[in-house]
């Protein structure tokens, strides 16, 4: 099948705005975790670095293996079903139900209709993602997971979703340098 330009340059622009609202929502999500886990479990820094690599290696280990989506796995492990900000469950979206490999098989409409859909679960997989890491490398269970969650978004609705300003409280309030700034002022000394 060959694919106009101007379809190619519609795949190549939801894949920018895919990776540029991951970057946003992988921040604010995270920030707001560390904010939660410091006010109201004590976490301080040691064990708030920790939740990037336990976030990181779930999340790594979910991506091996296509046959499942991490809200699948969250509900299946903990009994938690998240919905996106629209309030739709994952169990009514076909590409976080199936397995993804069977994605080789689209055609290029398609692809690009389920790239554009997929916008809209990003910061619900990242938070599931955080909610798994905690259940697999924390041993948390049910009730302690959707505390965590109501935190989580109490937090990001206090900073109205604002990447920048999150960023800044996760290192005023908790004394994590997210950004790396300590490590860049000291490099450019």
């Amino acid at each position: 099948m060959k694919v106009s330009k101007q379809l190619k340059k519609q795949i190549m622009d939801v894949e920018r705005e895919i990776v540029a609202e991951g970057e946003k929502y992988f921040d604010i999500v995270m920030c707001a975790s560390v904010i939660a886990l410091y006010r109201h479990y004590g976490w301080r820094q040691k064990r708030l670095e920790n939740l990037f690599k336990i976030h990181h290696e779930v999340w790594n280990e979910i991506a091996a293996d296509n046959s499942m989506s991490v809200l699948k796995l969250l509900d299946q492990e903990c009994n938690i079903e998240l919905t996106n900000r629209e309030g739709v469950s994952y169990r009514n979206v076909i590409f976080l139900n199936s397995d993804i490999d069977e994605g080789k098989d689209l055609t290029p409409f398609q692809w690009l209709y389920m790239r554009q859909n997929q916008k809209k679960w990003l910061e619900t997989q990242i938070t599931g993602c955080v909610c798994l890491a905690m259940h697999r490398k924390e041993g948390w269970g049910f009730e302690r997971i959707k505390q965590l969650l109501i935190y989580i978004q109490e937090i990001k609705e206090e900073f109205d979703y604002d990447r920048e300003r999150i960023v800044k409280a996760a290192y005023k309030e908790a004394g994590y340098d997210w950004e790396g700034r300590e490590a860049l002022a000291q490099a450019n000394n």
